[in-house]
């Protein structure tokens, strides 16, 4: 039964199984009593600041990971196999690093691929994408010499910033200290430009690092061995000027590459608001 003390302007349709025997009584226009026990007004009811955010592919997202880890992959390809037909050959490279371009954006979707879809996706579009290197006609057969650095140089930009992440939210849900609150493991947390940097700063440092003691003990010495022959197997510790100037231009590559990568990556994800719409974490 519906009984007004005064005009109701407004109509609320219920499910006639809840009703039973229950009196609906108003006071004013804006609030609803049941029995005397219940009070709600229509403006709590339509408030939604305190619900979550929806998004549409939180959960189980494996399908989605490897399918987007793999399309970007191939996209990875694609701007790879482009730019060393044609860009390259337009740009050239610095002389300090000899075989390299002033740039290249092979790892840009591989970034992206992390970015929204996580560190699976990241790591599937990382393998398909340097992976391709050793295809590329312009390294004369030695392309798969070429992918190994590339390979190295790529992963670290991605991660790194996952392992930060990852200890950080597990010191959080241990209740220990942690000195970098705002981290949370998340695609969100790049979204922050003061994030962004302290996060892929670090990859760029790790990256320098661990491609120069790559370069310098595995790479050069297979690729003066490879190319140049020799009775000796040359290394740092025969040819220290060599490698070290060699290497050195490498490394100084790395800074400029990750910085590159890093900020174009950054304003196709997040400006476009691109993660908001399909991130899975």
């Amino acid at each position: 039964m519906f009984r007004s003390d005064q005009n109701i302007k407004w109509v609320t349709l219920v499910d006639n199984s809840d009703l039973d025997n229950s009196e609906y009584t108003s006071d004013d226009e804006t609030s609803l009593v049941i029995d005397n026990k219940t009070e709600q007004t229509i403006d709590d009811i339509n408030d939604t600041s305190e619900l979550p955010a929806l998004r549409e592919y939180k959960g189980r997202t494996y399908t989605i990971e490897i399918a987007a880890g793999a399309i970007l992959g191939g996209l990875s390809v694609l701007i790879g196999f482009l730019w060393d037909a044609y860009v390259e050959g337009i740009l050239g490279g610095p002389q300090f690093a000899p075989g390299m371009t002033w740039v290249d954006l092979l790892a840009v979707p591989i970034l992206v691929a992390f970015f929204v879809f996580g560190i699976r996706s990241g790591l599937i579009a990382c393998v398909i994408g340097c992976g391709a290197i050793a295809g590329y006609l312009s390294e004369g057969g030695f392309g798969w010499l070429a992918m190994l650095p590339k390979f190295v140089a790529t992963i670290t930009m991605f991660l790194v910033p996952w392992i930060i992440l990852k200890i950080n939210t597990n010191r959080k849900a241990k209740n220990k200290f942690r000195i970098l609150k705002a981290l949370d493991y998340s695609s969100e947390t790049f979204n922050s430009v003061g994030n962004y940097a302290f996060l892929m700063g670090n990859a760029i440092l790790f990256r320098m690092i661990f491609t120069f003691i790559f370069n310098l003990f595995v790479i050069i010495p297979l690729y003066f061995y490879l190319v140049y022959g020799g009775e000796t197997f040359e290394t740092v510790f025969t040819q220290p000027i060599l490698f070290l100037t060699l290497v050195g231009g490498y490394t100084a590559w790395n800074i400029v590459q990750g910085v590159t990568d890093s900020i174009i990556s950054y304003l196709i994800t997040y400006p476009t608001r691109l993660y908001k719409v399909f991130s899975t974490w």
